[in-house]
């Protein structure tokens, strides 16, 4: 019956999703559910001659399944996963099987199945958590509505099956596989009822995420610089006009604008070459990435000029962040790194000014770090303000 379903299953999606979208993970989705029916299917030799090899190949296709699922909801945040992992737990599971006769045991190996499968469905549910909690926070957000759904209902059917595995393990080791508790609570009857319903509610709730993740790519392309993957100009600058939009108020929310340019930048390029000049571009694009959190806005304005936004927080934290991303560029230097000092002008935003006008303020803040001697901050305030 599960062979049945899960070929169905396997067919509608790959058709229906992961052929028009081939997201990464409506790929690893169809790979796990390729391993379910297959696994199934070789479930099916069990008390019969072949069952000595069938019963560890179905262990091994099942542990490759569970981690492929883990694969699929680490693509969620763009997580890279190596595909030589996938043959580690069914190595395992293959040894495990050997050394407990499978050609008369069809229970061979099953503890250390049981453990790989709930490691790997818990893996995936908090992955699927997670991803579904930082969605619920993100600016577009109403755009993604069915996706996030669909995200809450696969975190849900991953912490059914995480349990039933949990309990699985745990009934199987301290009762074994023919005591009354372990067949009524987490026999196979009841995990092909749950895996059965949990893998169509879950295929049709991922065909939606599948493609939010294909549309969220195509959408992350376009408002992307190609040199340094941080936002492009009109990205940014439609972040900076919502944080402007957005800044004061009741709750009198603090937003501000920082303009950052890379010192004497075109010694660089003269001297090493553009090549040089990109990788330049791109270590600081990293710096920047790794110091700033991860609300933070940060795009490329055009040359060597960047823009962030930094919302909901105080002037002295903003200083203090750019301070960290002069430090971890000194400390570069200091490694034999080629990089020069970089100056940042920052303004505050206000919901009355328009953002030219904050763009002013943070372009005059710069132009004050710069004849102030470079590699500073300066704050705008209509008078000195180099810190």
């Amino acid at each position: 019956m599960l062979a049945v379903v899960s070929l169905a299953v396997l067919a509608l999606f790959y058709l229906g999703v992961y052929r028009p979208t081939h997201s990464p993970f409506s790929g690893w989705w169809t790979f796990s559910l390729l391993c379910a029916a297959s696994s199934s299917l070789l479930f099916l030799g069990n008390e019969s001659p072949a069952q000595v090899f069938t019963n560890p190949a179905a262990n091994a296709v099942s542990a490759a399944g569970a981690t492929g699922v883990w694969f699929a909801t680490r693509s969620l945040r763009q997580r890279r996963s190596p595909v030589w992992l996938l043959a580690v737990p069914s190595v395992i599971c293959i040894g495990a099987a050997a050394i407990e006769h499978p050609s008369t045991n069809s229970w061979a190996g099953n503890a250390v199945l049981f453990a790989i499968m709930a490691a790997g469905f818990t893996a995936g549910a908090v992955e699927v958590w997670v991803t579904w909690a930082q969605r619920r926070r993100e600016a577009d957000r109403r755009e993604s509505s069915e996706a996030i759904t669909a995200l809450l209902v696969s975190a849900l059917a991953g912490t059914v099956l995480s349990l039933l595995y949990i309990a699985r393990f745990a009934l199987f080791v301290v009762l074994g596989p023919e005591h009354r508790v372990f067949t009524t609570v987490a026999g196979s009857g009841v995990t092909t009822l749950v895996l059965i319903v949990c893998l169509v509610a879950v295929t049709f709730s991922v065909s939606a995420i599948g493609w939010d993740q294909r549309t969220r790519d195509l959408r992350r392309r376009a408002a992307e610089d190609d040199l340094t993957g941080l936002l492009g100009r009109t990205a940014f600058l439609a972040r900076a006009h919502d944080a402007i939009a957005g800044a004061g108020g009741r709750r009198d929310r603090r937003a501000w604008l920082v303009i950052a340019d890379i010192d004497n930048f075109k010694p660089i390029n003269d001297e090493f070459g553009h090549q040089a000049g990109d990788r330049t571009l791109q270590f600081f694009a990293d710096v920047v990435r790794v110091t700033l959190r991860s609300s933070d806005a940060i795009g490329r304005l055009g040359g060597d000029e960047f823009g962030f936004v930094m919302e909901n927080v105080e002037e002295e934290a903003v200083l203090a962040r750019l301070a960290d991303v002069r430090r971890r560029l000194a400390e570069s230097r200091d490694a034999g790194q080629v990089l020069p000092t970089v100056s940042f002008g920052v303004a505050e935003c206000h919901s009355e000014l328009t953002l030219s006008e904050v763009m002013g303020r943070a372009d005059a803040a710069l132009y004050e770090a710069k004849g102030a001697g470079r590699d500073r901050a300066a704050v705008f305030q209509g008078g000195p303000g180099v810190r």
